[in-house]
Order: C-alpha cells, then structure tokens, then sequence
C-alpha cells in the first residue's frame, strides 16, 4: 500500500478527498510533521481520518500566510505547540535562546491569535503539552513569575488536556449535529460539562456548588501558600474536577478522560503511519537524521505512576498506566519485519517495567460510551482518598506483562533474524520486586537507561525519589545480572543538578556516591521550572507544598552551573549548556 501523508494544504486536500470542498479539523502544531505514532498530534489527526473526518496539518507556521494553507475548518482549529512546551523548546535551563528552533515563543498564544485575525469567529481548541501543563496558574521560568492559565491568555475558546481521543471525538460528534456558528452561541448546545478532559469558560451563574474551586490567580499572586494549595490540590487528586477564577471570569476544568482500555488503544495504534518526516518541514535533513533511530520504535502504552515531584508526564499521559494488548504489539512488529525492517529501535513507554501495573484502588466499575470503537467501554474510578505516592503502596499491583511480550520478540526475531533493542528507561526501584523480568530486559539491551536523579536522600525527598541505599541494592543486582548472563553492559544514569532543596554539598554527596560505586556520569541536566509540577511550586514559594518544610532553592545561574560541574568533573564554567 502506497501510504499518503495527510494533507497540508487546500490543494492537497482536494487530491486527498474525494468530494473536498472544506476541511472538518485542521492542526496547528509547532513540531514539524512527522508522521509517526511518537508525535501524539499525529495521532489523533490520523484518528479523525479514520474515522471519516478530513483533517488539514499546518507544521511550523511562521509567516501569515502559512494559516491560510487550509483554509477555514468546518469545525475549529486544534491548536498545539508540539511535544514540548513552547518556551521550554526556545530556552536551555539557563535561559540561552536555542538556535535551529521552529516553534514560536508563547505558540499557543500567537497561533490563536493568527487564526483568530485570519478567520472571523472561528473556533479555536487548544490542546497538548502545553496548553495540559499551563491549563492552570502557574509559574513561568522564563519571566519568573505566575502566569494566568493559557485559556485566559490565549482567548482560545475549548482545552483539551493529557490524552484527548475521547474527547475531541465526543465534541466533534456533538457538532455534526447542530449548525455551526460563533462558539458562544453553539456553546449551550454542547453540554460541555459532562466531556471528560476539557477545560472551558463558565459564567459567575453557571459555577457548579458541587465542583472544587481552586485558589484564583489574584490569590496566588497574593499569598505564595495559596499557590502552593493549588498545586497541592491538584496533585492529590489528578481525576479531580476543578473551578478556577481569575479576574471577572471563571474556568471550569472537568476531570480527566479516564484511562484508555485495551481494546480502545489497539484500535488507535492499529491507524497505519507513513513513518516519515514530511518533506517540507523546516531542518529537514537534521531532524530526518536525529529520528533515524525513532522511525522503528513501537509504542506499548502511556502513563506513568512513579509521582515524582518534577515530571510531567502523569499530567500528559495519565498517572495509570494504559496498555496495548500483546497482540497488537506483535502485529505491529511483525509487519515492520516483513516490510524489511531488521531492526526495533525500542518499545516505548515511560517506564519499561510498568507495563500492565494498576492500582486496585480503581474497583468502581462504571459504563461509558467510547466514539473510538462505538461501543461502551468498562471504566474504574478511585473514590478512597491516597497521597499519590504510588511506587511501594500496598494498593498498586505490579506486573510482568512485559516478559510473556518479549518471548513473543523472540520468536518473531527468530523467524525474521532481526533484532530489538529496549532504549526505555526502567525504574530501578520498582525493577527490584521484578527480578525475573529484570533478568529478561537485560537481554534486550546495549546500555541500561536509569534515573537516580541525586543520590542525597535530603533532596531525593524533595524530588519524591527512592533512597540511595535503594539505588545501592539495584546496583548489586545489576552487576549480579551481568555476571549470570557473563556481560559487561553498561549503565547509563541520569542526574539533576540544583533541583529545589540541592546544594554543592548535595551534589559533592552524589558525586562520592558514584566513585565509590564505579558510576561513570555524563547525562546531568540543570533543573528547569516545568509549568505544573509540584517540584516547581518549590522553586517558586521555596516551601515543598505536600510537607510545608522551607527548603533551600538554586536560582543563580552561577549555584546551578557549579552544581552541575561537581557532579561532571569540570573545573571551568560551562559555556554551551542546553540542559
């Protein structure tokens, strides 16, 4: 099959469709178009095509007439920055302008903003990393100060935030049946409330008494502990539904969509990709070259549980782990390889070994209708209370689902003479109770990717980490690995210098730590404020906001470069720091 890329323009979407006169939904997206189940714009665009809908895709807008490529949606605009926050692709950790970056500062912003200028009245839909990380007050590194959330910035008039299949198929099903016109006025014909995983505009007289209200921007403005509540709040309860005021107007957050059943991601994963960068996408040769090594990566689910305090992952993809069946992931692998593919260049998920982990906290059953298959899917809800620290809880059933998948590589592997590689990290805590399948990962590696992150337990507490002496123990097992498989793999671990609570004592602590261990270091990041994290909430109020201790910050660049330089060995000052 001669598989198209989706269209990008009017004229290609006319060769695309048959009976073309308009396109239903058209993104916007900072990213260049990779045509690829890792970029998760990609994803629902392929989605919505599969679904019958015509999809137009602008990459990389910079000019005024790049919004104009597709003309005018029959429903809105999805807009997205990409998968990285737009201000965090434009700047390293000590604020240097990256160089060789496409997406705007403030994208979601301007983008909006462009549409809006171009298309009178047209509906605007933010959604992705950024708009799921900003939806709520929240610090800004650059201007190191609080932001309002990004739908009062932007005027966009719909968020959709972590994984949106549900919803931006629930919404557009509810427009194919009315006649479409200004937002506003189509807007009570939608019964916004109940879409799960969307954030919108409510009047003062339209505010639920039933629903949580947050602290307002103006408070937080105010009284830095009132931010700290917010960030609190929202990080203990992450299905929570939420009303946040700023200045006159009100913005109803309503929970997240509830994670994907099996059925459901197979039947996302199973749309057929390209696999390819389009050809006119801007730093065409460098970026083909630097996602080489993405093209075979399989992807076998989303989420993670590991709840520490700087990520924001369990804000994008959920905090439960959703997992593809077994069988759709050897299908895919299988058509790779007989494709000519001779080598899987990963099976991505943010933690290897969560695959098939859940919380039995999730036990109340209910019904609901899922637009992707048609048909009503089994959902679980937690109504008891937690403190989200998911890794060592009782309540959170580990698995080995990865094992039986890779004896089903094996085979295939076996049958093709390919390969596979596992590139995703593991968690070195949770691997411990998993040995056997510990054994069977290390099979599939070069190197093994690990993130201790410090390994002082003073400032492992402030990151919501296991201790070192858990790091310890996993080294033993490591080099006892090693020697039963008679091995010399390499680890690779992953550092963060002047996380809040860090200083060069921390850091002169890790450092020992890892001589003394024979740990060679070469992947330290500097700690970069991420909108949404509880980690960043330190670094703004220098209070940890789920224990309320005053905790010591970095924020000269001089205490960051030299945390980072112990760790590293350098004696001179960094120069060139992207991270």
């Amino acid at each position: 099959m001669n598989l198209k890329f989706l269209p990008t323009s009017l004229e290609e979407g006319k060769k695309y469709y048959g009976n073309f006169e308009e396109f239903d939904v058209v993104f916007v997206t900072g990213d260049p178009y990779y045509d690829h189940p890792l970029s998760g714009m990609v994803i629902i665009a392929r989605l919505l095509d599969k679904k019958g809908y015509k999809v137009g895709i602008i990459s990389q807008p910079e000019k005024d007439k790049d919004y104009l490529k597709c003309g005018r949606p029959k429903y809105f605009f999805c807009i997205t920055s990409g998968l990285l926050d737009s201000m965090l692709a434009n700047y390293t950790p000590m604020l240097r302008k990256r160089e060789m970056v496409h997406v705007l500062e403030r994208a979601l912003m301007i983008y909006t903003q462009k549409l809006k200028e171009n298309f009178k009245d047209v509906i605007t839909v933010l959604g992705g990393v950024e708009a799921t990380i900003r939806r709520f007050t929240h610090f800004d590194y650059k201007e190191n100060k609080l932001r309002r959330g990004i739908l009062n910035d932007t005027k966009a008039d719909l968020l959709l935030f972590a994984s949106a299949e549900r919803s931006i198929l629930e919404i557009l099903e509810r427009m194919k049946r009315i006649k479409i016109d200004k937002f506003e006025k189509i807007k009570s014909n939608l019964d916004l409330g109940s879409i799960e995983g969307i954030a919108f505009r409510v009047k003062k007289d339209e505010v639920s008494q039933k629903i949580r209200v947050l602290s307002s921007y103006e408070d937080c403005i105010e009284d830095k502990s009132k931010f700290n509540l917010l960030t609190r709040i929202t990080y203990l309860l992450p299905d929570g539904n939420f009303i946040e005021k700023c200045g006159e107007g009100y913005i109803q957050h309503n929970r997240p969509c509830h994670t994907l059943t099996e059925k459901e991601i197979d039947f996302i994963y199973k749309s057929k990709f390209t696999r390819r960068l389009h050809p006119d996408s801007k730093n065409f040769g460098s970026d083909s070259k630097m996602l080489e090594r993405l093209n075979n990566s399989v992807i076998i689910g989303r989420g993670c549980w590991g709840s520490c305090y700087f990520c924001i992952i369990p804000l994008v993809q959920g905090k439960d782990v959703a997992k593809r069946s077994k069988e759709s992931i050897v299908k895919e692998i299988e058509l790779l390889y007989s494709s000519g593919v001779k080598h899987i260049n990963d099976l991505t998920l943010p933690t290897l070994n969560m695959y098939g982990s859940k919380c039995a906290l999730y036990k109340h059953e209910s019904k609901i209708y899922s637009q992707i298959i048609n048909e009503e899917v089994i959902v679980y809800d937690k109504k008891e209370y937690c403190n989200q620290n998911c890794v060592g809880c009782d309540f959170r059933v580990l698995s080995d689902d990865l094992y039986p998948l890779l004896i089903e590589v094996e085979k295939l592997n076996k049958k093709y003479q390919t390969s596979l590689e596992l590139r995703s990290a593991i968690r070195h805590d949770i691997i411990l109770d998993q040995k056997k399948l510990f054994r069977k990962i290390m099979e599939f590696i070069s190197r093994l990717k690990i993130a201790p992150e410090n390994l002082d337990d003073a400032v492992l507490k402030h990151m919501n980490k296991s201790t070192a002496s858990t790091f310890k123990e996993f080294l033993e097992e490591f080099k006892k690995i090693n020697k039963e498989q008679g091995t010399n793999k390499n680890l690779v671990p992953y550092f963060v210098a002047a996380h809040p609570g860090s200083t060069k004592k921390s850091m002169e602590k890790t450092k020992k730590f890892c001589e003394e261990n024979e740990i060679y270091v070469n992947l330290t990041q500097v700690f970069t404020p991420t909108p949404g994290t509880v980690s960043t909430a330190m670094y703004y109020t220098g209070e940890n906001p789920m224990t309320r201790e005053k905790i010591y910050v970095p924020r000269g660049f001089r205490d960051k470069k030299d945390q980072k330089n112990i760790l590293l060995d350098n004696e001179k000052e960094i120069i060139d720091d992207n991270g």
